[in-house]
């Protein structure tokens, strides 16, 4: 009953992650058939990789005719930042390294700053479950998402042309939203270096790049105990 109510809690801190992930993967199946791919094709997108970024990355990278293995080592060095998430979360999770292996395929930027509010509020037992709970909410809106984009795309573009050159910028507003609580003393710096860095980066067209040097740099200065941070982070 308490992993029941504990996976229901989860469900429930997921929801506002779920709702951002809508229109984030419709865009994500309407640019897939757009460029080629089916629905079986553009569904295990979304069910084997997980990961808007890389599943961006991928069909520009394919649709500039890049291959296969180009393609594949890029999506592995964007998503290299996990490296830094993954430790963190398992960290504080009871669990068997098959329980943490299972989780670890449902952890995104989204899930990970949800889960650093308040996975230490759960109790220690009932954490995996809540876990659980906020990244199936993350991930059946994804894979779901991604079903709709791919069989409504083009009438969304031809009905609602304004909302769908909106819907690309509902992932970032989304994590935004997640991320400014954290802005505050011991972290602001670490959040404006990785801002700064991940937007020079991309605008300079090292994109991929962006997000990992970025991403490492901003955890290096929110780490404790490193001289040019004023306060420590706890």
């Amino acid at each position: 009953m308490k992993r029941r109510l504990a996976y229901r809690r989860g469900l429930g801190d997921g929801a506002p992650i779920a709702l951002g992930y809508l229109p984030v993967g419709v865009t994500f199946g309407l640019l897939a058939s757009q460029h080629g791919l089916g629905l079986l094709e553009a569904t295990l997108a979304s069910v084997l990789i997980f990961s808007g970024a890389a599943q961006f990355m991928l069909i520009a990278l394919l649709a500039a005719g890049a291959p296969w293995l180009l393609a594949l080592m890029l999506c592995l060095l964007l998503n290299a930042r996990h490296l830094l998430y993954g430790p963190s979360i398992a960290a504080r999770i009871p669990a068997p390294a098959t329980g943490l292996a299972v989780l670890s395929h449902g952890l995104t930027d989204e899930v990970f700053a949800v889960a650093l509010s308040r996975l230490d509020a759960q109790p220690p037992a009932q954490r995996p479950w809540w876990m659980a709970g906020v990244e199936s909410a993350a991930y059946g809106a994804w894979v779901g998402a991604t079903v709709i984009g791919a069989l409504a795309g083009d009438w969304i573009i031809r009905t609602l042309p304004l909302l769908a050159n909106a819907l690309p910028f509902a992932l970032p507003a989304l994590f935004l939203l997640l991320v400014l609580p954290y802005f505050q003393a011991g972290r602001r710096l670490g959040i404006v270096t990785t801002l700064v860095l991940a937007a020079g980066l991309s605008l300079a067209g090292y994109a991929a790049a962006a997000i990992l040097i970025a991403s490492v740099a901003g955890a290096l200065v929110c780490y404790r105990g490193m001289p040019w941070t004023s306060t420590r982070s706890h």
